[in-house]
């Protein structure tokens, strides 16, 4: 059996496998590019099971960036996450993500996804954007 090997030239490559993976964790509602003030969350999950959100940010290689967009995402998600190719994995700021409670998940060529930090619940929370979200989201899915 031949494995697919992905090609991290845009970050669009780690969708399909990110959200693979969240779904297994039970995020079965979810949303690509979702508004949030100026920018959009890469992929927005919502677990009816938990009752809990995740926003992730996905980035190549910038993620410094990243750090600034999963924080903004606290506001509107339990769990705030980036998602880089493994091979890049390296290069990130532990410390920084853990001190500002944001997780980490890298994502080898086959598409196999581990959680390098777990993020922690987000103590900047709102409530209304969060129930704002979640019902925007199955607003997209109801169609």
């Amino acid at each position: 059996m031949a494995v697919n090997i992905i090609d991290f030239t845009k970050e669009s490559s780690l969708l399909e496998p990110i959200a693979r993976y969240i779904r297994r964790k039970g995020f079965r509602f979810q949303m690509q590019e979702l508004p949030f003030y100026q920018r959009s969350v890469d992929i927005y999950g919502f677990s009816k099971i938990t009752n809990k959100t995740i926003a992730i940010e996905l980035k190549l290689h910038k993620w410094k960036k990243a750090i600034e967009q999963a924080i903004l995402y606290q506001l509107c998600a339990d769990e705030a996450y980036i998602a880089m190719p493994k091979k890049f994995i390296g290069r990130v700021n532990v410390d920084l993500l853990i001190k500002y409670g944001v997780g980490l998940i890298s994502v080898s060529q086959t598409g196999r996804c581990q959680k390098v930090v777990e993020a922690k619940q987000s103590s900047v929370l709102r409530i209304g954007y969060k129930n704002n979200h979640i019902d925007y989201l199955q607003r997209q899915i109801d169609g």
